[in-house]
């Protein structure tokens, strides 16, 4: 069976820990492992990475492990204490969180997805009709193409999800480009609110503008195109933020009690590449078969196999194949 959101022992790990029981009781000497908790943040990319990681984890390496849900400010802060070990991806506007963290408390441990984005769009068929709307700098010149009956006469933008960091960033932008009284932000309500708000707009031909990141199914099937904004500069995301996102390296990162206890672990993740193709591929199979990230977990697993178990030994890799044919 698929893990769960609370701690869970697999059967082989109780047999391994009932016969540590018995070899201690002869005179031996052996260790149960330690639950691994993973960060289950709320947007279907991060769902399935923590869940393929931890279902590898915990049957290929035999540890018993926990996802812990929230937010990316909960569990940064989660992860920071220690009461989650392993968060599949950080993102730039999380990074920056790194300079309040003593030295050490986290141990980054290279890049989770291949290939990403973060931005402000509008659909290239707007642009198209609208070829003077370029920069965020346009938008006060074009807000009559999105004003609707719940954005108090200023223009509709469609942004992140309170407890993302991305919203305390689209915030201090509106700011910074003196467009306080030009754009009404609008809280989506959760990440699949935000791409249904963005379809539905899409397949009527009208006026969208929001925040939008990558790989996601939609901006890989839908055309749209990226507002500018000044180059990215260390300085301007320190201070105002007017200017573009930083380049989408998105992190997996690790609490620093983790590598001592679990170094095996550790090496996985230093060698996963998850590919953002892969992703896409995942999520749109979940859309048409109205599935949730548990069971794309496991669909990944079971049709990409090539390449996450490239990033395990032989023997982890057939644990994980017997778990799966448990699965059924």
């Amino acid at each position: 069976m698929m893990l769960t959101r609370r701690p869970i022992l697999l059967t082989l790990a109780a047999v391994a820990a009932g016969l540590a029981l018995v070899i201690a009781a002869c005179g031996g000497d052996s260790e149960e492992k330690e639950t691994i908790v993973f960060s289950d943040l709320n947007w279907p990319s991060a769902e399935i990475q923590a869940r393929v990681a931890a279902y590898i984890v915990e049957h290929g390496y035999e540890y018993p492990v926990e996802l812990v849900p929230g937010d990316t400010v909960s569990l940064w802060q989660a992860l920071v204490n220690g009461d989650t070990h392993v968060t599949m991806e950080i993102w730039p506007a999380q990074q920056e969180w790194l300079l309040d963290v003593d030295e050490g408390t986290l141990v980054a441990l290279g890049t989770s997805l291949d290939t990403g984005w973060e931005a402000w769009v509008i659909p290239q068929y707007l642009k198209d009709e609208n070829p003077g709307l370029v920069s965020v700098s346009d938008l006060p010149d074009y807000v009559d193409l999105f004003v609707t009956a719940d954005s108090q006469g200023k223009a509709r933008f469609v942004t992140c999800l309170p407890g993302w960091a991305c919203e305390q960033v689209n915030a201090a932008k509106v700011e910074a480009y003196g467009l306080t009284d030009h754009v009404h932000l609008l809280n989506p309500g959760s990440s699949a609110g935000l791409f249904a708000d963005l379809e539905a707009a899409y397949s009527k031909g009208e006026a969208w503008v929001g925040y939008m990141w990558h790989p996601t199914p939609l901006s890989v099937a839908l055309d749209l195109y990226i507002l500018e904004e000044p180059a990215y500069s260390d300085e301007c995301w320190s201070t105002t933020k007017a200017c573009a996102y930083p380049e989408a390296k998105v992190l997996i990162m690790v609490n620093n009690s983790l590598p001592e206890r679990a170094p095996e672990v550790i090496e996985f993740l230093e060698n996963w590449d998850f590919k953002a193709a892969d992703q896409v591929a995942t999520e749109v199979w979940m859309e048409e078969n109205n599935e949730d990230s548990d069971v794309g977990a496991l669909w990944y697993l079971r049709n990409f196999r090539d390449t996450w178990a490239s990033f395990v030994p032989p023997e982890v890799a057939e644990r994980v194949d017997k778990a799966l044919e448990d699965e059924g």
